[in-house]
């Protein structure tokens, strides 16, 4: 095989490995969005000052604990809670069991899901492994913990400084 033979076959190869390592990459323009999850949310206690979220009212006592929730575009929500007690008892109180809602804009939407309800420890630990259905578009995605399956919250997305 001459050397143009080998350079062009050689330069046709590489074309053929740019192209397919740059349409794998690429997904549609959207390539990094189908790596990381769909939703990351720190999660933190609510305190009596704090207002109502789609219509969901902070619980009657303030509470501590800060956790994480994070959903994967196949449905897999994980939701780890690490020491949400009451504020003034350190301890979860009357409170067994949390559900995690995800709230999607605008504010009057109902919840795009609800957790089963998942048992919080003495400490005022939980974890939440569930499969879930996605939302097609979640806007302004919002997360909120239950306390025993009720309408109030008791942490939600958030901060604090």
């Amino acid at each position: 095989m001459s050397l143009t033979k080998r350079s062009f076959l050689a330069a046709v190869l590489v074309a053929a490995v740019v192209f397919v390592a740059a349409a794998a990459a690429d997904h549609g323009g959207r390539g990094w969005e189908h790596h990381g999850p769909l939703l990351q949310q720190r999660l933190i206690g609510s305190i009596l000052s704090d207002q109502p979220i789609h219509g969901s009212t902070r619980g009657g006592v303030p509470w501590a604990g800060t956790g994480t929730a994070m959903l994967d575009r196949h449905g897999r929500f994980d939701v780890h809670i690490r020491g949400l007690v009451i504020l003034a008892t350190d301890n979860p109180g009357p409170v067994s069991t949390v559900t995690v809602s995800l709230y999607c804009a605008p504010d009057t939407s109902p919840a795009a899901f609800t957790t089963t309800p998942a048992p919080l420890s003495s400490h005022g630990d939980a974890r939440i492994r569930q499969h879930v259905t996605v939302p097609s578009r979640c806007l302004a995605p919002v997360v909120l913990v239950h306390p025993n399956g009720g309408a109030a919250y008791i942490m939600a997305t958030g901060f604090t400084g």
